[in-house]
């Protein structure tokens, strides 16, 4: 399959492969589509404004005292994920 991405997107794809986080478009995209698909699965879609709103009020919360644990917060998307997926059956 071949994609044809505008400007702006090859642009940033270009940068994120120059990081050396990617070895190829191909991995950066296939990436990006299981975090979208994760995200969709528990039924959150957002806009990018969204996102940005969204990590913004978890720095401010981080600033605040107010993180969680890593280990704590995996678990807890792991029980929301089973929940959600139970409920489809």
């Amino acid at each position: 399959m071949e994609v044809k991405l505008d400007a702006e997107t090859e642009k940033l794809v270009q940068k994120e492969i120059e990081t050396g986080r990617f070895p190829s478009a191909a991995a950066l995209v296939g990436t990006a589509l299981q975090h979208y698909f994760i995200a969709r699965e528990f039924g959150e879609e957002y806009t990018r404004e969204k996102i940005d709103e969204k990590i913004g009020r978890g720095l401010a919360q981080l600033e605040a005292g107010e993180g969680v644990d890593g280990e704590e917060c995996f678990e807890q998307l792991r029980k929301r994920g089973q929940e959600i997926r139970s409920r489809e059956k």
